[in-house]
């Protein structure tokens, strides 16, 4: 038990700056959260004031920031200085990273999208991007050649498209973060899906009319 748990504390402790800050102030704290031996306690005392350790936690930020930052370009670019405090606030709360490209950015872009339901985060364009990312990115993920001749009837969508709601014009929108612009489409309003289609090699884009009747997958 003691050497899980200082295990434990030691991955806790690269995961997050903070909670070496804290381990160095007031060590005993920390220490109190694990079942840990007086040598046990005495090497992580240790350790967070090594030089090293600021090398692990940063490469620990360094990889969960990775996937982020390079499958959700645009949800990235529109959060700007706000990406880093975000991803923080996030880290905090889910701390157990596989370090898994697909899971890491579904379970950031969920938390977005939590924040933007509840109010604590306020972007006009925000939500559609990054429901628009999160399903290209599950699109790639999919076995693709396994299932291009999956047979659907003409009431369900193929499982390589995906539907994405949008307020704003998708091209106009999707145009200027492309030339990473910061978009304005404030009075360009109205109801849009974004196809998203991987039944080709490439993936494609086309914009429909949304319909009451139609739901997004």
């Amino acid at each position: 038990m003691s050497l899980l748990s200082f295990q434990k504390a030691l991955t806790d402790l690269i995961a997050s700056p903070q909670l070496c800050l804290q381990m160095r102030t007031d060590p005993t704290v920390i220490l109190s959260r694990y079942e840990l031996t007086t040598r046990e306690k005495a090497r992580l005392q240790t350790v967070v004031h090594q030089p090293g350790m600021s090398v692990s936690c940063t490469l620990y930020r360094v990889n969960r920031i990775t996937p982020i930052y390079t499958m959700l370009p645009y949800t990235c670019f529109l959060l700007g200085h706000a990406l880093v405090p975000l991803a923080e606030e996030f880290w905090a709360i889910s701390n157990k990273s596989d370090l898994q490209f697909k899971r890491e950015i579904t379970i950031f872009g969920e938390f977005l999208l939590q924040k933007i339901e509840n109010g604590s985060l306020v972007n006009p364009y925000l939500r559609e991007i990054v429901a628009m990312e999160l399903a290209i990115n599950e699109l790639n993920f999919l076995p693709r050649e396994a299932l291009l001749d999956t047979p659907v009837n003409e009431l369900a969508l193929h499982p390589l498209i995906r539907l994405v709601p949008f307020d704003h014009p998708p091209e106009a929108l999707l145009t200027a973060l492309a030339g990473m612009q910061q978009p304005k489409l404030s009075d360009s309003k109205g109801d849009y899906w974004l196809m998203i289609d991987h039944r080709e090699e490439e993936i494609s884009f086309s914009t429909l009319p949304r319909k009451n009747e139609a739901v997004a997958v």
